[in-house]
């Protein structure tokens, strides 16, 4: 088994209905994450919140122009974390990221290096 190895989690809230390119923001964002071979990120939709502008907004069961918050939690080492956040803050005209220092292991799969 492996050890626990120190390394940093980078979470970046933006909206559901912000873009890049014309293309969801976090698609994009999750889509570097990836070309810059990062150990895992995840996203989740949130069903309720608010940001700068203080308007509340809410997941509805008949409501089709939301825009719900959006959480992409990245993990990895502190030096491609460190190389990321620069590319990352080009992309996000409104929202926020936060950095955490943690302990992570990573389970792969047993037919892929190390």
């Amino acid at each position: 088994m492996t050890e626990f190895c120190t390394g940093q989690l980078l979470r970046i809230f933006v909206g559901e209905r912000d873009a890049w390119h014309g293309r969801p923001l976090h698609f994009a964002i999750v889509d570097l994450l990836k070309k810059h071979g990062v150990a895992g990120a995840s996203v989740f939709r949130g069903i309720e919140g608010f940001g700068s502008h203080h308007e509340i907004h809410v997941a509805k069961v008949f409501s089709f122009g939301s825009d719900l918050p959006i959480l992409i939690e990245v993990v990895d080492t502190e030096e491609k974390i460190a190389t990321l956040v620069p590319l990352i803050d080009g992309m996000v005209s409104e929202g926020a990221m936060t950095l955490e220092r943690i302990e992570y292991r990573r389970y792969l799969p047993r037919n892929v290096e190390r």
